[in-house]
């Protein structure tokens, strides 16, 4: 289509809402329009880079393995009543009713349906390893949406939940999802860097957060220089060579010294080595990342109502976190 029939409405002025770069450019370059605090339509351009994203990311998710699906965006009550999570989730939940006056919500997430979903259809090993995502819109009440999609309550959400017969295998699955984010995120041409990360109030013991490094980041990040020469692996890596697959995950997490409870620091023990980069503590335009590991438990620790919602196999406590809500949105 000629540009003189496409819409395009740019914008001469910056918008005094815009507060950091990529806003301003993306509302003056036409690319999407607010329409209320936090929620944003995509224009043509917009979502045409939009849907180039979602490719990417559906490409590296097929090739390790991962199953698509969809599932809807409200949810019933009584799921995450039967998780115990529906009373504490907080006030970022959207709480609605339906004619009937039945308690629903728009959802955040989805741990509870694609439990639902497991444990209505999955009834022997045989099934097992099963890897299932989507690409669906969410939403969550920020108190202060700013920044424009950094920090957005309407968002488009890659998540992704495997389930595994035992410790290795869900180790296996945590390996294809670390290198597949690896490869989607060098694909669209952004430095990552794989961090530590609290695993938050599900539990666990193994979370990486994916920093993204950029001028206008709110957080500083140190790390050792060289990681930034580090190369991601080829179109060539075999999902399922699983020595293969580890040796990659060590190599990344090979110079981790010591990780704050800011859990912005991954610190190499030789202070010479480090260095200190300014890095945007977020990560994609309304395209969150989620994965979220299914498998035996390990024992120990406290347990989730939500395992008795999985099965046999409960909820394992470890999960990596390339995209947490709370720590990424947006690009530079």
């Amino acid at each position: 289509m000629r540009l003189s029939r496409f819409f395009l409405p740019i914008l001469r002025e910056t918008p005094k809402e815009a507060e950091i770069v990529s806003h301003r450019l993306m509302l003056r370059a036409g690319m999407m329009r607010q329409e209320s605090a936090g929620i944003y339509a995509f224009l043509p351009l917009g979502l045409r880079v939009l849907k180039k994203i979602e490719q990417i990311v559906r490409e590296e998710q097929n090739r390790s393995g991962a199953i698509e699906m969809l599932m809807p965006t409200i949810q019933s009550a009584e799921l995450w009543r039967e998780s115990g999570r529906y009373d504490v989730y907080g006030k970022e939940m959207l709480r609605i009713k339906d004619r009937h006056d039945r308690d629903m919500l728009y959802g955040p997430t989805n741990e509870e349906m694609i439990t639902d979903v497991f444990r209505s259809y999955v009834r022997s090993y045989k099934d097992l390893p099963l890897n299932l995502y989507h690409l669906q819109w969410k939403f969550r009440d920020e108190v202060r949406p700013r920044f424009g999609l950094m920090r957005g309550r309407e968002f488009l959400m890659k998540d992704a939940y495997s389930f595994d017969l035992d410790q290795s295998g869900s180790r296996h699955s945590y390996n294809k999802m670390f290198v597949a984010y690896l490869r989607t995120f060098a694909r669209l041409g952004l430095k990552s860097i794989p961090m530590v990360a609290d695993t938050g109030p599900i539990g666990g013991n193994l979370s990486h957060e994916f920093i993204i490094l950029a001028s206008t980041g709110e957080s500083e990040v140190h790390c050792h220089k060289d990681y930034l020469d580090f190369e991601v692996p080829g179109a060539s890596v075999d999902f399922d060579d699983i020595a293969g697959l580890q040796s990659i995950v060590d190599k990344w997490t090979s110079l981790y010294g010591h990780v704050g409870k800011t859990r912005h620091r991954c610190l190499h023990k030789n202070p010479r080595g480090q260095a200190g980069i300014g890095a945007r503590h977020r990560g994609w335009p309304h395209l969150l990342f989620w994965h979220q590991i299914f498998g035996a438990d390990e024992g120990g620790g406290q347990r989730s109502r939500r395992r008795r919602a999985a099965g046999p196999h409960g909820l394992l406590r470890h999960r990596p976190e390339p995209a947490g809500r709370r720590h990424y949105r947006g690009l530079p």
